[in-house]
């Protein structure tokens, strides 16, 4: 298991066994909706090619600073 996919495993509340459930936020006129994601739901987790929820959700919330760290520098960000 990769460093990122690790990470993912342990702080990202779509993490199902590997696979993603797919709950995702949007944001429409200043009103925050969820949804679950077709293209993501039931589906091997993405976060090693990229992913959104991811990388603007989990990362900013995760405590720990240095696996903070660890995923930006995973993700390039």
């Amino acid at each position: 298991m990769t460093k990122i996919l690790n990470i993912a495993r342990q702080q990202c509340a779509n993490w199902d066994v590997g696979r993603c459930i797919g709950c995702v936020f949007n944001r429409n006129n200043d009103k925050l909706s969820i949804s679950i994601s077709s293209k993501l739901s039931g589906k091997q987790c993405i976060v090693e090619e990229g992913c959104d929820y991811f990388e603007s959700v989990v990362i900013p919330g995760i405590a720990d600073n240095n696996m903070r760290e660890s995923a930006k520098l995973s993700r390039k960000l």
